[in-house]
């Protein structure tokens, strides 16, 4: 009879100390599959065609010491001690892991899951396996705001990790820089987040899909900035209940961009934020596929209608799939839409950021916001009607006047 599996467990006493009782199961060529026991408090190792190292329960307090305890296990040389994944779940009581928590061994994938007093992992927790690294799960830690430097550390340690999840925590702030692992393709945030900052993924040359979850309420001006051009494609799902986005948001990330905003329930769509995308002479990819039904003014999404040719990609909506100019009439969009924002007619100008109340001010962001879209060429129309004002107040300023002066000057120039 061939020895097929070997599952090896360890079992720990009342008084923390672990007991190296092997119980070695030895089975035949059968289809019966040799797994980690469900009993909680347990050391699992489990040969299987992939290797894995289980602990789960709030017994293990020092996770250096479990490794330094079950080394003689293995052989001397460094293969041994190469396994596809560490998986520590279910802890109640583990505050931190230390530097060098595992020794000599190196995993390709870790997984931490339900620990929720686990607030500390320093930045050389990760010595020795940093090189073999390829994936990190974190979900519901106790990770905090005063202690996510260190942890940043240490995951920026890791040079060839790929993909990365971290969820349910209690961070509030992604700060600048904070992603800088150039071979992270995968990253997914999510938990309590609020802010994302200038340049957070700016090092992160590789990725190509960053999906932001949650309670996300503001995107700052340059978060998706990155520090070299690429031609590859950032799949970007934001799936946030977004409050503010700043203006010139997607401008700066240097690559394609295919934006999912199909679970976001967004309740304004300002053309501010989006249309400057179409200055860019790369193609992005914009996806809806929600209901404009549930939007305050579905009026905002006719610029984007008139405007779908400059994408390449999805412009759809759950049961509205077909969306021509009479699904706009039916809102009578016509007259309150002017160069992609709602007239003064329709209830005043469409604006995410809920802390800002100055309409006036805000009116004047999105017209300058359209006229750099003019200026570089990008709709023509905003200058033809610029041409066809009349003036017919007696209260218009000076500067009013010049305006349309110069603007009539740029016209003819350019004839």
């Amino acid at each position: 009879m061939r020895i097929k599996k070997l599952l090896m467990i360890i079992s720990l006493s009342s008084t923390l100390l672990i007991k190296l009782i092997l119980i070695f199961t030895l089975l035949s060529t059968t289809n019966v599959d040799a797994k980690c026991p469900s009993k909680a408090n347990s050391f699992c190792l489990q040969i299987d065609g992939f290797d894995s190292i289980l602990l789960d329960g709030s017994h293990f307090t020092n996770i250096s010491k479990v490794f330094r305890q079950i080394a003689f296990l293995f052989d001397d040389d460094h293969e041994s001690k190469e396994l596809d994944q560490f998986i520590l779940i279910n802890n109640f009581k583990l505050e931190k892991l230390d530097r060098n928590v595992f020794c000599d061994f190196r995993f390709r994938h870790i997984v931490i899951r339900n620990c929720t007093r686990l607030n500390k992992i320093d930045r050389d927790a990760f010595n020795g396996t940093a090189s073999f690294v390829k994936s990190i799960k974190i979900d519901y830690i106790g990770l905090t705001e005063s202690s996510s430097e260190e942890f940043f550390e240490a995951l920026n340690s890791l040079d060839n990790l790929e993909d990365l999840e971290l969820k349910n925590h209690r961070l509030l702030n992604i700060s600048d820089y904070t992603f800088r692992q150039k071979r992270l393709k995968s990253l997914h945030l999510d938990g309590p987040l609020e802010v994302i900052s200038n340049n957070a993924f700016f090092y992160a040359d590789n990725l190509s899909i960053l999906k932001l979850t949650k309670s996300i309420r503001r995107i700052k001006q340059h978060a998706f900035h990155f520090r070299l051009t690429s031609n590859k494609t950032l799949d970007l799902y934001l799936d946030a209940k977004i409050g503010s986005m700043e203006r010139r948001v997607f401008l700066s990330t240097q690559r394609p961009l295919t934006i999912n905003l199909f679970l976001n329930k967004m309740s304004n769509f300002e053309a501010a934020i989006f249309k400057p995308v179409l200055m860019e002479q790369i193609k992005h990819e914009l996806i809806l596929h929600g209901n404009p039904k549930e939007m305050r003014n579905p009026c905002q999404l006719l610029w984007l209608f008139r405007s779908k040719h400059r994408f390449k990609g999805v412009f759809q909506f759950k049961d509205e799939p077909l969306i021509n100019e009479s699904y706009f009439d039916q809102w009578r969009c016509s007259n309150q839409m002017i160069h992609g924002h709602p007239s003064s007619s329709s209830g005043g100008t469409i604006v995410m950021d809920n802390n800002n109340n100055n309409g006036q001010t805000n009116d004047n962001e999105i017209h300058e916001e359209m006229n750099n879209i003019d200026r570089a060429g990008m709709d023509q129309s905003h200058n033809n009607a610029i041409s066809s004002i009349i003036i017919d107040s007696p209260n218009i300023s000076f500067a009013h006047i010049m305006i349309i002066i110069i603007t009539a000057i740029r016209l003819l120039l350019q004839t």
